[in-house]
């Protein structure tokens, strides 16, 4: 169910501190069935793509649904594995959500993303009801738990899928290690996911693109509605504008409902949201776009730790924005 942002990297400055070069420096590779970009302010011109790459390598080992090996992979095969801990903190901010959205997010919904074909974006279907019903039947976190280090489940047929929040925590781990090794001044993207610290090599706060959700838009062919100013913040972006298939006229999103079994039907064409980190960020643009447009907005407005950008269409088909008090944007939407 993912989401991507147009970066606005701007070049790199070079500059001398204490006898050390002083450059940013951009990176990019492959983790979770996507594309990562981190910019940094660098100490001596250093490259850490090894290191980037080590992180991410380990984390899908934890909870990637495309890793056939990872511990998540093997929990859902009903295999006998301790959790680790960023499963577990996955998997905290995923019952965090869960009751936040009365069971609107969702982890154990994975059989009714198979069920529609989104998992493999290929043999796109309408289930018949009788189908879904089957696979309601074993849906629902609260169906699963941790204890102490493991995993448990009400049901063997319960799998897992953290496709909605763990691209989030990625970037959330990725930030930490690089804080912890004293880098002031970066920017992480996975996925679309986005966290900034500090400033961009012009010494000015970094600036991150919001797409407009065109139908069939890609990375390659996209248009900008806003421009964000983060600082120390993350911005994680929710669609259904890339993912969704149409028969008879009609678009299913790969937004699914939880509890019906069927696609979100709203209004409400993307929410980008601002947070202090991204697990919550990313979970949380997920969430919004399967409540829709008004009941997102009121759960958006009545976090103090969030804030939201929503684009949807009105009954003309023309795009239109909503957005919380404190969600401050450039409209790019005239330049």
């Amino acid at each position: 169910m993912k989401k991507y942002f147009a970066l606005l990297l701007t070049a790199a400055l070079f500059c001398t501190s204490c006898g050390k070069t002083s450059s940013y420096v951009k990176t990019s590779g492959f983790a979770q069935g996507t594309t990562w970009h981190i910019t940094y302010k660098s100490f001596d011109n250093e490259i850490l793509t090894p290191q980037f790459d080590s992180i991410l390598n380990a984390f899908d080992f934890s909870m990637s649904a495309y890793n056939k090996e990872s511990r998540l992979t093997k929990l859902n095969q009903n295999l006998t594995f301790e959790v680790d801990e960023n499963f577990k903190a996955v998997f905290a901010s995923s019952e965090y959500l869960y009751k936040l959205s009365d069971g609107l997010f969702d982890p154990t919904c994975r059989p009714l993303v198979n069920a529609w074909g989104f998992n493999k974006h290929k043999d796109l279907r309408k289930p018949l009801q009788s189908e879904l019903d089957s696979i309601l039947e074993f849906v629902g976190m609260d169906k699963v738990r941790i204890s102490g280090n493991r995993l448990e489940k009400d049901d063997e047929r319960i799998t897992l899928n953290f496709n909605a929040n763990a691209q989030g925590y990625s970037v959330d781990l990725l930030c930490l290690w690089l804080k912890d090794h004293g880098y002031e001044n970066f920017l992480v993207e996975v996925g679309g996911e986005v966290r900034a610290f500090g400033k961009n090599s012009e010494n000015q706060t970094w600036k991150v693109g919001i797409d407009t959700p065109i139908d069939g838009s890609t990375e390659e062919n996209r248009d900008i509605t806003a421009a964000v100013l983060l600082e120390n913040q993350s911005l994680c972006t929710s669609g259904d504008y890339r993912n969704f298939f149409v028969i008879d006229g009609k678009k299913y999103s790969h937004e699914l409902n939880a509890k019906t079994g069927y696609p979100k039907d709203d209004s409400l064409l993307s929410v980008s949201v601002i947070t202090p980190d991204a697990l919550l960020g990313d979970g949380l643009a997920t969430t919004v776009m399967v409540m829709g447009l008004e009941k997102g907005f009121r759960l958006v407005d009545s976090l103090p730790e969030a804030e939201g950008f929503f684009i949807y269409s009105d009954k003309n088909g023309s795009f239109q924005t909503l957005k919380t008090k404190g969600f401050n944007y450039i409209d790019l939407t005239n330049n």
